[in-house]
């Protein structure tokens, strides 16, 4: 079984436990099932795999909030109660209290501030690291860290948790709040709506 969450930048592929990213859609032999943020990857994708089954179509989440990323729905289709945040290009916070979702925020990546900063200046080249955003930055790679994980974070701050990160960049985020780092998130989502409703 292959599982494929279809994104912005990359395509995830999920077998065998093990994750890896390709940059452009690839056949497969076994069953896929996938979730697509990406119109155009998606229809590259299911030209070379037509029998790939769309969980969006399946999956069972309870939910106001209008046009719900169905990645953001697959990390927080397993959390009952927390704040989940996925650090991808974009970063989206998530808030579930009794598999309820109440609603969420999407912010920039660190990846698009990094390239932000760039534009204003040459001299505005972060490398990220962890800081203490209780002290106020005494060089310019600590205020650029500050000025976007910091936002990121203070963000994060304003909600109760337990905190569930995923994504490219959620490791070095759950680092700032004790969070736990769950590099699978989504896809166990996907796994649980296969095993729910297929």
């Amino acid at each position: 079984m292959i599982l494929a969450d279809i994104g912005n930048t990359n395509i995830h592929i999920y077998k065998n436990g093990k994750i890896f990213n390709i940059k452009k859609p690839q056949k497969f032999d076994e069953k896929v099932y996938y979730i697509s943020v990406n119109k155009d990857k998606e229809k590259e994708f299911l030209k070379l795999n037509p029998d790939a089954v769309n969980l969006k179509n399946y999956v069972d989440f309870k939910t106001n909030y209008k046009n719900l990323g169905i990645d953001r729905i697959m990390a927080c289709n397993t959390i009952q109660n927390g704040v989940v945040i996925d650090a991808g290009s974009a970063v989206t916070i998530d808030i579930i209290k009794e598999g309820i979702h109440q609603g969420g925020i999407i912010a920039p990546g660190l990846f698009a501030f990094k390239e932000a900063f760039v534009k204003i200046s040459e001299v505005l080249r972060v490398e990220y690291k962890k800081i203490d955003l209780n002290s106020l930055p005494k060089n310019t790679n600590e205020a650029l860290i500050y000025g976007s994980a910091g936002l990121i974070i203070n963000t994060i701050k304003k909600f109760k948790g337990p905190y569930f990160f995923t994504g490219g960049d959620g490791k070095f985020l759950a680092e700032f709040v004790e969070g736990v780092y769950i590099k699978d998130l989504v896809f166990r989502g996907m796994i649980k709506t296969i095993k729910e409703k297929l």
